[in-house]
């Protein structure tokens, strides 16, 4: 079955602290166990999450329809979606990396999600691109003890 993924930026709804982002790793790592997700997530202390989900594509929608209505952030923007050829993020059920504002505005590059005239860049290139940085950060970018947890298979 061909595999999906899709790319979404949020902004927290109130200040997120350490134990709310481990529980939220811990319930998104057993959901995603349960339905064979893997992903990313990326939190900045400035309060903006980008989450990078894997898998078929119903079972990623789905989650997403979920998330998209989740009261813990808002402004929920889907960046990029569409088809995968091979998980990214395979080895995490749920990767996670504590960032900041400013490295969160450079691997998103010129999708602009600030501007009032942004449309959904769904250009393949530019999503391979997007998750290239990601990948490549998130394996130069030192985990945030208790937090950080590779699938082991």
């Amino acid at each position: 079955m061909p595999l999906f993924h899709l790319i979404y930026e949020s902004r927290a709804s109130q200040p997120v602290t350490e134990p709310d982002l481990l529980a939220l790793l811990q319930a998104s790592r057993d959901y995603n166990t349960r339905h064979d997700l893997t992903g990313l997530l990326l939190y900045s202390p400035e309060g903006r999450f980008l989450q990078v989900l894997e898998g078929r594509q119903a079972e990623v929608l789905a989650l997403y329809q979920r998330i998209s209505q989740d009261a813990r952030h808002t402004g929920c923007v889907l960046l990029l979606s569409g088809p995968l050829a091979k998980r990214r993020f395979a080895e995490w059920r749920m990767g996670f990396r504590a960032t900041c504002h400013s490295d969160l505005s450079a691997l998103l590059g010129h999708v602009d999600t600030s501007s009032p005239d942004f449309l959904l860049p769904l250009l393949p290139q530019l999503s391979t691109s997007l998750l290239d940085r990601l990948f490549d950060y998130v394996h130069t970018t030192p985990a945030h003890t208790g937090l950080d947890e590779r699938v082991t298979t």
